[in-house]
């Protein structure tokens, strides 16, 4: 029995990692900055231009800015500015869901 829960235990830890991994934001590509549910649009261009990104598109409704910069140390300004996660771009269109052929 100690196997098998050894084995969960392995494989969920594993399988977090996996998501951590592919979820990293990567330095000079896109990312996308996730805010407190009911943050303006206002509150989130303020955010990203405080942390020196452009700002590629704002989604209101989920409080989402998805956002590029070229700087080091542009996803610690993005927490500093008020996100509680930030990951890469392409993951999050994945979770987001968008119907393909779409443009969010």
């Amino acid at each position: 029995m100690r196997e098998i829960g050894f084995g969960l235990v392995c494989g969920v830890a594993m399988a977090v990692a996996a998501l951590l991994i592919a979820a990293w934001p990567v330095p000079g590509r896109p990312v996308a900055a996730f805010f407190p549910t009911g943050t303006g649009t206002v509150e989130i261009a303020r955010a990203v231009t405080d942390a020196s990104g452009s700002l590629l598109q704002i989604d209101s409704v989920s409080s989402v800015a998805f956002t590029m910069a070229e700087r080091d140390g542009f996803v610690s300004a993005l927490y500093g500015a008020g996100a509680w996660l930030v990951i890469d771009a392409a993951f999050a269109r994945l979770c987001k869901g968008n119907p393909a052929g779409s443009n969010p």
